[in-house]
């Protein structure tokens, strides 16, 4: 089976899929919905003009509407989160991303209503279950707001576990494809799809949608794999798909370092418990791939 993405620019990309009965069903289901416009993005973040100007007005915009949204909601600030000050006056790319390493695991606990202890204190909510049954959706759009300037504050330095990522094929642009209505396939343990999972090189793979890391975004960030928010595949899975013909990241997920480093916190990596999903590969890459990776986006999408 072929799945044909039509792009921007009047041509086309056809990839061969994955044979088997998931793919196909996923296949038959993708063709159907109606198509966000493409997201470019990439592992990681470089940025070589740290600090900037605009990397305080992240910070800024940050510190500004986290006590804004989470008051909105009946929450507080943690009291481990740092001062505007303190965190404006950081020479260091490693220390800010721990706090904010910090703060994203506080905000995503918080979703999953599960403890989060730092230093022996516990700072989860003792009432977080009656501000979810009060509000729920005030609460995660909070929570996903929030969490969202964490990550904009991020792009405004090189990603601390960059240079010592066990791999030198990762960091260039992979395109992520959404769509504009619920595109759930359903709930990952209802789903016949495990004997995919594998950490080989493809081009297409399953998006994923998860609220917290995947194991590379982990290692960049270098933040603690132990936690629970660090998967590759998420409770529930959906349509979205990944195009990323540019990287590979077959050396890192084989590497010795990725596995003394998943030892020494307690996770397996076994490929049950950090593969991906699979959908196929491009069989009539352009020659000028990485222009077309960087400038065009995918129109339309068909079986052929």
């Amino acid at each position: 089976m072929m799945l044909q993405l039509n792009l921007t620019n009047g041509t086309a990309m056809t990839i061969d899929l994955v044979d088997d009965p998931f793919v196909e069903v996923w296949a038959q289901g993708v063709v159907k919905l109606k198509l966000e416009e493409t997201e470019h993005t990439a592992l990681g973040s470089i940025n070589d003009n740290y600090p900037t100007g605009v990397w305080h007005n992240n910070i800024e915009e940050l510190c500004r509407e986290l006590p804004r949204q989470l008051k909105r909601v009946g929450l507080d600030v943690p009291a481990f989160f740092p001062s505007l000050s303190k965190l404006r006056s950081l020479n260091n790319t490693a220390t800010y991303q721990h706090h904010m390493n910090q703060i994203h695991r506080w905000l995503v606990f918080c979703m999953f209503r599960a403890d989060y202890v730092i230093d022996g204190v516990n700072y989860l909510p003792d009432n977080i279950n009656d501000l979810f049954d009060k509000n729920f959706d005030g609460m995660l759009q909070a929570l996903f707001t929030l969490n969202q300037l964490v990550h904009k504050t991020e792009g405004g330095y090189t990603a601390p576990g960059t240079n010592t990522f066990p791999g030198s094929k990762h960091g260039k642009t992979m395109w992520d494809q959404a769509f504009q209505e619920d595109d759930k396939i359903g709930w990952a343990k209802d789903l016949n799809y495990k004997h995919l999972l594998t950490n080989d090189n493809y081009d297409i793979w399953l998006a994923k949608r998860i609220l917290g890391k995947d194991f590379r975004e982990c290692w960049l960030d270098a933040d603690d794999p132990s936690y629970q928010d660090i998967t590759n595949t998420g409770d529930i899975l959906h349509y979205c798909f990944e195009v990323d013909p540019l990287n590979d990241d077959t050396e890192f997920y084989y590497s010795d370092e990725f596995k003394q480093w998943m030892q020494a916190h307690g996770r397996s990596t076994d490929v049950s418990e950090v593969g991906r999903i699979p959908l196929g590969n491009i069989i009539d890459k352009p020659a000028d791939l990485e222009y077309v990776m960087n400038h065009c986006s995918i129109e339309s999408i068909e079986l052929v």
